[in-house]
């Protein structure tokens, strides 16, 4: 994934390059300016200049114009200045012999002065020409008086005029891309002092940011807050966890390790085969609760939403986990029952998480009830969906009991030694797909009713 880059640089670049794109439009906009100034003041003046020769001429009936004269005109346009005289018929008067003819699509109408383009000894002019009609001693009739003059010091007029232009506007883009930084940089000086005061932060250290930012960031400050309260939310949890394990654990270890010192000094064969069964028993135990506690694990560690969902069927899926469990209550003297609907009953969710679920609920009926009781594991179809349940006619759990029975490590008060997280798991499997655990009677003085309520899909 490519990085984002400097917000200096970026907001640099998106007010430079829009900019500059404008500075260029502008400057193209002026250039066309300067040059249609440049001939307009030029084509001015070469009128009045050809004004002037046409006056000389009829004033000296015909003749060249002075030296003089043309210096100062010359002086005047800033470009060498031609003109060219032609009598009626077309007839040469005076002036320059060769001159830039006329566009065939240009007419030239009477008293009415026509520009336009043209070439003289390889360069390009700027040519007028005017039609008059005099009446003279050497001049009868109509006229025709045409001045030119190259195009070299208008074309210096108008570069200088874009020059000048283009500078200023170069000026503008350069100031505006200095103040843009220093204004930018100062005002990412409260994120850079955040960046500063996080960085300076322990690992240990989630407790909220105090420090005072722009309104833009706020929200950015509050999610790292938010964050902040999740991270040491999880990290308590852990830590409470993983402390409340090792409570438990180290009992059942330190009785194995009792039991195993005691097998080891039997002085029969009947006193050795009756405590290592005590020895099997308590690593049964020690096992159901290693198992359980790494399910509770992996449930704990998936806060964030878990994977790995599927449709399954709870019907055929409960029906599995059922016949594991019939050996273990064939072995306490207690009865096994599975009901279900005949239809399949899909839900969509974690297969195995679901299926730990179901199992420590049996488990924990099994385990928490005497010989001889009935335990009635079932799938039917709910209000919203379809609804797991494992019920049993045993001792109950009192109604003063019910909640903090559902806390890790809680076992009710029965003759049989658990560890306290099955109920725990099934609910936390039950929170992660959004569905409902209900942990109620089935009637008075009849056993645990523990139900998980998913949403059918």
């Amino acid at each position: 994934m490519r990085a984002p880059g400097s917000i200096r640089t970026r907001l640099l670049l998106w007010l430079i390059v829009p900019l500059s794109l404008i500075a260029v439009a502008a400057a193209s906009e002026t250039f066309l300016t300067a040059r249609k100034t440049a001939d307009e003041l030029y084509d001015k003046t070469l009128l009045a200049v050809m004004l002037t020769v046409s006056e000389n001429v009829l004033a000296s009936d015909g003749d060249l114009l002075s030296e003089n004269v043309l210096e100062v005109l010359t002086e005047n346009l800033g470009d060498q200045f031609f003109y060219h005289v032609s009598g009626p018929d077309n007839v040469f008067v005076t002036g320059y012999s060769g001159y830039p003819r006329r566009p065939p699509d240009k007419a030239l109408e009477g008293g009415v002065p026509l520009f336009y383009d043209g070439r003289y000894q390889g360069d390009p002019v700027r040519v007028v020409a005017i039609r008059q009609l005099v009446s003279e001693r050497n001049l009868n009739g109509w006229i025709t008086v045409t001045a030119w003059q190259r195009t070299s010091q208008r074309e210096e007029l108008s570069l200088r005029l874009f020059g000048h232009s283009l500078l200023r506007l170069g000026l503008l883009v350069v100031s505006a891309g200095l103040i843009v930084w220093f204004a930018v940089r100062i005002g990412l000086k409260p994120l850079l002092d955040l960046r500063e005061a996080v960085e300076k932060r322990s690992s240990s250290d989630l407790s909220p940011i105090r420090r005072a930012v722009p309104v833009e960031a706020q929200s950015l400050v509050e999610a790292m807050n938010a964050l902040f309260n999740k991270v040491r939310a999880s990290i308590d949890l852990r830590e409470r966890f993983i402390a409340d394990a090792a409570h438990q654990l180290r009992n059942p270890i330190a009785g194995l390790k009792a039991q195993a010192e005691t097998a080891a000094g039997a002085k029969t064969e009947a006193d050795m085969r009756r405590r290592v069964e005590g020895i099997v028993r308590s690593s049964n135990r020690v096992s159901r609760l290693v198992n359980q506690l790494l399910t509770s694990a992996r449930i704990h560690s998936a806060q964030a939403g878990i994977t790995g969902h599927e449709d399954i069927d709870l019907v055929e899926t409960t029906r599995e986990v059922t016949k594991r469990f019939v050996p273990k209550a064939v072995k306490t003297d207690q009865a096994l029952e599975f009901q279900a609907e005949a239809a399949p009953l899909r839900v969509t969710a974690h297969r195995t998480l679901v299926e730990e679920a179901i199992a420590n609920l049996i488990d924990n009926a099994i385990v928490h009830n005497p010989p001889a009781t009935t335990v009635t594991v079932g799938v039917t179809a709910g209000e919203a969906g379809a609804v797991v349940y494992v019920e049993d006619d045993g001792v109950g759990i009192a109604d003063e009991d019910r909640e903090k029975i559902l806390e890790p490590f809680v076992s009710g008060a029965t003759t049989t030694a658990g560890s306290g997280l099955g109920l725990t798991i099934a609910r936390d499997v039950a929170d992660q797909h959004r569905a409902v655990f209900r942990l109620a009677a089935p009637g008075p003085g009849k056993g645990t009713r523990c139900e998980i309520a998913f949403q059918q899909g």
